[in-house]
């Protein structure tokens, strides 16, 4: 074959590729929040699959109005027949979710929380997730994040200890509200997130790493940027648990080990906990060191008074209604996309079972 044939072949190849990398680039720019956020899954309807009584949680509906006007909705939660006094000297977990689907999805990991650490737990649903009014940006969610920090300090029976707890996409919105919020949480609890949106877009697209990732040229296309690689140096010396799951199918590990890295050089207040286990549920099936290991960060940074039953699991109605619940079989539907599994159904395994057997 003559050079002439070769060149024309070669070129027109480099034409389709570069037809697909433009496509690619130009859904990046103008769909990404579509691509990264996953209010509602396909197919599914947007209502509550369920509510926490049926977790053995007590509850409320709480109505809040972010910086830009956006009415948000959230759930405050707790252990199903606690006094008022009782949830007054209690700590409160600041809950942000992992992508795709309502809040109900996250109550059967929600009532271990609860119970395990003898806490109220607030979760809130971001804009357009759930009852939530607006639409999911990065800016947005940050806000709706503020939002929820200044319900709780002016909540009396909130007081000041105050956990934020953030799991995947959540993690990064725990990041950012700790970095911009010195002295107002207790303490930060991230599971499985990433580096940066740059950083993990070739990992989502890897199609896209020679053009988007650290250091390359098209990186002014990523609106949503969640550099938690700048929120993790704004911490201070505050008390952070990460927990890593080592078999993480949508996230790579190694972004959450080089936080560790980070952190661990930086403060030295950082626990670290890795983990044989998907992206979402090592609180199943690494059960046996999950939930004993966040108990004891709990314990160590919580005030003593708001602790001082946290491994007794609460009263036992609230953990005979979660056993109940999911001797129901409540399942959730799957889901696909960006940082999303179907690891948010719920356990099958008993509430009192939970630390010998069972994120």
């Amino acid at each position: 074959m003559s050079t002439y044939w070769i060149m024309r072949l070669l070129l027109k190849g480099l034409g389709g590729v570069g037809l697909v990398v433009g496509l690619g680039l130009g859904l990046v720019y103008q769909f990404q929040e579509k691509l990264l956020y996953l209010p509602r899954i396909p197919g599914v309807s947007n209502d509550f699959a369920y509510l926490p009584d049926r977790f053995g949680l007590a509850y409320e509906d709480v109505e809040l109005t972010a910086q830009d006007g956006t009415k948000l909705h959230s759930w405050m939660m707790w252990p199903s027949g606690w006094s008022s006094q009782k949830r007054r000297s209690r700590p409160t977990v600041l809950f942000f979710q992992e992508n795709a689907g309502n809040m109900s999805f996250r109550l059967p990991f929600l009532r271990l929380v609860a119970h395990h650490l003898d806490c109220s737990v607030f979760a809130p649903s971001y804009r357009g997730y759930g009852l939530s009014q607006g639409t999911p940006t990065e800016s947005g969610l940050q806000l709706d994040a503020q939002a929820s920090l200044d319900y709780l300090h002016k909540n009396p029976a909130v007081k000041d200890n105050v956990v934020v707890f953030g799991r995947s996409l959540g993690g990064a919105v725990a990041f950012h509200l700790a970095a911009t919020n010195p002295g107002a949480i207790n303490s930060l609890i991230v599971e499985n997130t990433f580096w940066s949106i740059e950083a993990v877009t070739g990992k989502v697209m890897p199609f896209l790493s020679p053009f988007i990732g650290p250091g390359r040229l098209f990186n002014w296309l990523i609106r949503n940027q969640w550099r938690n690689d700048e929120a993790i140096t704004q911490l201070g010396q505050l008390p952070v648990l990460l927990i890593s799951s080592l078999e993480d199918e949508m996230l790579p590990p190694e972004h959450m080990e080089r936080m560790h890295k980070v952190l661990r050089k930086q403060q030295g207040r950082v626990s670290w906990l890795p983990l044989h286990a998907g992206h979402m549920d090592a609180y199943e099936v690494a059960a046996e060191e999950y939930w004993p290991a966040v108990i004891k960060f709990a314990q160590q940074h919580m005030t003593v008074s708001a602790m001082d039953e946290a491994e007794d699991g609460g009263d036992d109605e609230g953990v005979e209604a979660a056993e109940h619940a999911s001797a129901a079989g409540l399942k959730p539907p799957a889901a696909a996309g960006p940082f999303v599994t179907n690891s948010s159904q719920p356990s099958d395994i008993p509430l009192g079972k939970a630390v010998k057997k069972e994120l």
